[in-house]
């Protein structure tokens, strides 16, 4: 499914996830003016795995972990792109009856802060709740205070500290919201 940031309104109207301030900034500045959200394809691995290697390095998943997931979860698995330039990308998926995990998202450091990893939060939680689910978790490295604020401002809250999470033994901060 794509989405033109230049039709947005639709989905603004129909979804409280969408925050219009974002969106209009993307829309308005020239430089995004093509913006676009897609399901993520196989052709598109070369530049996540580049994402995701300049946005995590510790916790970098590899090329296999991406084509698994890209295999289970093709609905959840989404990349922003424009002018042809993916710009990030977002994977959440149903685990439980009423709740949607985020599994990962990263943006291309050149172009953070510009509200894309706000766009494409709203756009999975909006999947999640297309799918009737009530409630959405992510686990995040409990040092990296930058996604933390992030994701609270995004209506998170820590819900438990999950000890030794990541490969380095480092803990992490399970967060919740409702949809």
């Amino acid at each position: 499914m794509k989405l033109k940031l230049r039709l947005v309104d639709e989905l603004r109207s129909s979804s409280p996830f969408v925050d219009a301030r974002a969106v209009d900034e993307l829309r308005s500045s020239s430089p995004f003016a093509e913006a676009r959200v897609r399901k993520f394809t196989f052709s598109d691995l070369k530049r996540i795995l580049e994402i995701e290697k300049s946005s995590f390095t510790t916790d970098a998943y590899p090329k296999s972990r991406f084509a698994k997931l890209a295999k289970k979860h093709s609905d959840g698995f989404f990349v922003i792109e424009n002018a042809g330039k993916i710009l990030g990308y977002i994977i959440g998926y149903k685990t439980k009856k009423n709740q949607g995990d985020l599994d990962s998202i990263a943006i291309d450091p050149k172009y953070r802060k510009l509200g894309i990893g706000k766009l494409l939060l709203r756009y999975i939680l909006n999947q999640f709740k297309k799918k009737g689910l009530r409630h959405a978790s992510l686990e995040v490295r409990a040092k990296n205070k930058t996604a933390i604020s992030f994701y609270r401002d995004m209506g998170f809250k820590a819900k438990r500290v999950i000890k030794e999470f990541y490969r380095d033994k480092a803990d992490a901060y399970q967060m919740e919201r409702a949809i």
